[in-house]
């Protein structure tokens, strides 16, 4: 009786064994055919694109209010006034035209009178080399620098220019009058604008004029309008205050 019941038991235990060892390989294999969790990229934030901005922004217009002043200062007998017109695009380039008109009366020291008189005009580009940090707010101060090709049609008259012989030893007085001419020249231009109230600047600017060419008259004009002096390179300078009107 003993005997059978250990045998009994010793089969139970047996069978007990290979049912784990059974189990344990089936899980074994079960756990090898599963994949490992496939970890999902992180979406990166997409970036929003900048919104254009407007090539067109605004149109100003400017006069100086120095010329009359320094015109007067000067006391050479030459009164001028100027005005100009620019446009804003993209807040960057700024393509100017600027007019004026001058009219000169000057009687040298030894009695000699040059009178000129007439309309003059400059074309050019200022680049704004402040960087404005809203694309959508319209840069209305600047710090700028340019250039500027000039031209000015006119006309003048040279009166008692004394002119000497040194042959003979004698002298006499010259007149010419209604000479013609077309003068041409180039500038390099640097200056500051200024926003001060809505919609209005003020600023100056000054300017290197230089290259001048008016053609060969026989007797050459003693002063260009939109230019100065003749003989060689010119210094200028202007204070304006402009009105800005915002497009976009």
């Amino acid at each position: 009786m003993s005997a059978l019941l250990n045998g009994k038991i010793s089969r139970y235990i047996f069978s007990l064994l290979v049912l784990v060892v059974f189990t344990s390989g089936v899980m074994g294999q079960q756990n090898k055919d599963r994949k490992p969790p496939v970890k999902k990229a992180a979406k990166k934030p997409v970036a929003k694109k900048a919104e254009p901005q407007p090539f067109l922004r605004a149109i100003s217009v400017q006069a100086d209010v120095a010329g009359p002043f320094i015109s007067k200062l000067q006391s050479s007998g030459v009164s001028y006034f100027e005005a100009s017109a620019d446009l804003n695009l993209r807040n960057k380039w700024f393509p100017v035209w600027e007019i004026g008109y001058a009219n000169i009366n000057h009687v040298a020291d030894e009695g000699g009178q040059y009178i000129a008189k007439g309309i003059y005009n400059r074309i050019g580009i200022n680049v704004n080399l402040l960087k404005t940090n809203n694309p959508k707010q319209i840069a209305q101060s600047a710090l700028f620098v340019g250039l500027r090709f000039g031209f000015a049609p006119f006309s003048y008259d040279i009166r008692n220019l004394p002119m000497a012989d040194e042959y003979w030893k004698t002298g006499n007085v010259t007149n010419a009058n209604d000479l013609k001419a077309s003068a041409k020249w180039g500038e390099f231009v640097a200056g500051v604008r200024l926003n001060v109230l809505k919609n209005i600047t003020m600023g100056w600017s000054g300017r290197l004029k230089m290259g001048l060419s008016t053609g060969g008259q026989t007797y050459s004009p003693w002063y260009v309008p939109g230019y100065g002096i003749t003989g060689g390179t010119v210094w200028g300078f202007s204070y304006n205050i402009g009105y800005t009107i915002p497009l976009k």
